[in-house]
């Protein structure tokens, strides 16, 4: 009774926060949700019994990343860019009818992708590890690199604002 409640609050204060991250005015208003509905994320991950996974999504997402996107949105001050009229415009109709035949094509895509050595990753952190960093280092090592490089260009681009 009480995980059922627990599940029904977390979802709730997920799909509130969601919206949130889309419905927010400011940037930085979009972030902070984000950050919220990736702690109700966590919340589901506990009810799961998935501690690990939880405790990865505060620290490395809501932790890390989505503080380093807080510090993007507030460098760079988006107010002073040019929010011009744009010359290219779709109808909202259209829009709907394209995002529906890509969201067909995407399943499509996801459905016909075979892995031959891949397979899920249960247990402990230690399994979680020996994968990350044997098997999938390539990717692991870019993703940082990827990071690093957001981090370099924030800083260079706050710095050529201050000067």
């Amino acid at each position: 009774m009480l995980e059922t409640a627990l599940f029904y609050a977390f979802s709730f204060g997920l799909i509130l926060c969601a919206l949130g991250v889309v419905a927010a005015r400011s940037a930085v208003y979009g972030v902070l949700s984000l950050v919220a509905a990736m702690c109700f994320l966590a919340g589901l991950f506990v009810l799961l019994k998935a501690f690990f996974v939880a405790t990865v999504l505060v620290l490395v997402y809501a932790g890390a990343i989505l503080v380093l996107f807080l510090f993007v949105v507030m460098l760079v001050d988006y107010r002073s860019v040019s929010m011009g009229k744009s010359t290219f415009s779709l109808s909202p109709a259209f829009s709907a009818v394209l995002a529906v035949l890509l969201f067909i094509q995407f399943v499509q895509v996801i459905r016909t992708i075979e892995l031959p050595g891949a397979k899920a990753v249960h247990g402990t952190a230690q399994e979680i590890g020996w994968f990350l960093f044997g098997k999938a280092l390539l990717p692991f090592e870019l993703t940082s690199f990827l990071i690093l490089a957001a981090v370099v260009s924030v800083v260079v681009l706050a710095k050529r604002d201050a000067e």
